[in-house]
C-alpha cells in the first residue's frame, strides 16, 4: 500500500512541475509511439486502471511519467491517453450489391462478421450471436449474449470469422471455392483470451442498459478478402461518425437471427441475413421502452425500424448495426432488445450506441500493455 501511494503521489508531483504547457485536448504519442490526446489524468481511463492496482513499482511510476504531455495553468495534470485509430482497410462497402430490403447476403459481404460459440455443460458447442471485428485482436458484441450463456452454465468457447451458412453450405470443410474469387473463404475459429462485459450493464424492466462486451482474441486474425475489421465511429480524432443525425439515417443490420417473427421462435438462421433499417424517434422510442426508474433508453442506445416484419430478431443479438458514410462501413450499434415479438409494428429494435462506449472501448483494449 505504501508504495502504491508513493509511486501515485510521486506522478502526480512530477506532473504538476511538468515545465511544458501541453494544450488539452490536443494530439499526442506515447513514448511507443501510440497515437492519443493529451486530457487530465481523471479522463483517461487507462491511467486510472494503472493508479488503481494493489501495487506500483517504481518502474510504474517511470513508466507514467513518460506518459506526461504537460500540465494546465491551474497545475492540473495533463497525460497522453492512447486512442483506439481505425485500420486503413476498415469498412470496406459492398453496399451495393445487395438486395434492397431482402434478407439475403452475399458471402463475404460482412467480412467483420463473427459468430460467438459457446460450450454446453455436454461440451457440444452452440452458436449463440453476432460479433464484429474492431481489429486483428478484439471483437464487440452485447454483454446480454454472456450472461444469457452463464445461465445456461455455457462458457465461452472460440469466435468464429468467415462464416456464412455455419450448417451446410461447405459441409466438414472449412474452405470453399467462391465463384467469381481466385482464392477460397475459410472460415476459422479464434480462441479467446478474455473478455470484459461493461461494468454497469444490467436489465431494467425489459431494458438492457451498457449491454456491450469486448472479447480479445488469443490470435491475430488473418485479413484477407473475406475478412476485414468493420471501422468504428471515429472521424478527425472525434467520437462520431461523419454523417448527419435525424430520422432520415440509414442503417443495416447483420445477423444469424430468427426469421420467424413469433415470439415463441427463438432459434438462430443457419444463414447469415441483413435487412434495413431506418432511425426511429428517439424520445418516441423511450417512452415505448418505458421503465418505472426512468432509467431505460438513453444516449446510450439507437432506436431502428418499426416497420412490420422487418426487424432483428432473436439470435442477431450482439451483431452488427452498420452505417455507411463517405464509402466506408461504420459499427453505429450493436444489437441489444427490442419486443418480445419481433417485427412489431410501430416498435423499434434497440441497439447498444457504439459512440457512447468508445472511452470504454479504449480503456479495454489498451488494458495492461504499455502503449
Amino acid at each position: 500500500m505504501y508504495l502504491a501511494w508513493r509511486a501515485a503521489c510521486g506522478l502526480v508531483c512530477l506532473m504538476v512541475i511538468w515545465p511544458c504547457r501541453g494544450q488539452e485536448q490536443e494530439p499526442c504519442k506515447t513514448p511507443k509511439g501510440t497515437v492519443g490526446r493529451c486530457v487530465r489524468v481523471r479522463e483517461c481511463g487507462y491511467i486510472l486502471d494503472l493508479l488503481r492496482r494493489d501495487r506500483l513499482l517504481f518502474n510504474d511510476t517511470e513508466y507514467l511519467e513518460g506518459l506526461q504531455c504537460g500540465t494546465l495553468p491551474d497545475g492540473l495534470s495533463l497525460v497522453c491517453c492512447p486512442q483506439f485509430v481505425n485500420e486503413p482497410n476498415c469498412g470496406p462497402s459492398a453496399f451495393g450489391v445487395r438486395i434492397v430490403g431482402g434478407n439475403d447476403t452475399e458471402i463475404g459481404e460482412f467480412p467483420w462478421m463473427a459468430l460467438l460459440r459457446f460450450r454446453g455443460r455436454n461440451r457440444k458447442i452452440h452458436e449463440n450471436c453476432g460479433a464484429s471485428l474492431i481489429s486483428k485482436r478484439f471483437v464487440l458484441s452485447a454483454a446480454h449474449c454472456f450472461t444469457a450463456a452463464y445461465s445456461k452454465r455455457w462458457i465461452i468457447h472460440s469466435v468464429r470469422v468467415a462464416e456464412w451458412n455455419f450448417m451446410n453450405h461447405r459441409g466438414s470443410k472449412d474452405c470453399k471455392q467462391v465463384k467469381g474469387y481466385d482464392v477460397p473463404i475459410c472460415r476459422k475459429d479464434y480462441n479467446v483470451a478474455r473478455f470484459a462485459l461493461h461494468p454497469d450493464y444490467r436489465v431494467n424492466s425489459g431494458v438492457h442498459v451498457n449491454d456491450i462486451a469486448l472479447i480479445e482474441l488469443a490470435a491475430e486474425v488473418e485479413y484477407n478478402i473475406f475478412v476485414a475489421p468493420i471501422c468504428l465511429p471515429i472521424s478527425n480524432g472525434t467520437y462520431q461518425l461523419p454523417a448527419s443525425d435525424g430520422l432520415d439515417k440509414e442503417y443495416t443490420a447483420a445477423g444469424w437471427g430468427s426469421t420467424d417473427t413469433g415470439k415463441e421462435s427463438s432459434s438462430m438462421s443457419y444463414r447469415l441475413m441483413q435487412i434495413n433499417l431506418r432511425g426511429f424517434d428517439h424520445e418516441r422510442c423511450r417512452r415505448l421502452f418505458q421503465v418505472p426508474s426512468g432509467s431505460g433508453v438513453g444516449e446510450g442506445h439507437i432506436c431502428a425500424g418499426g416497420v412490420r416484419d422487418q426487424d432483428t430478431c432473436h439470435g442477431d443479438s450482439g451483431g452488427p448495426l452498420m452505417e455507411s458514410a463517405e464509402g466506408v462501413v461504420y459499427l453505429a450499434g450493436i444489437t441489444s432488445f427490442g419486443w418480445p415479438r419481433c417485427g412489431k409494428d410501430g416498435v423499434p429494435g434497440v441497439y447498444t450506441n457504439v459512440t457512447h462506449y468508445m472511452e470504454w472501448i479504449e480503456q479495454e483494449t489498451f488494458r495492461g500493455i504499455e502503449v
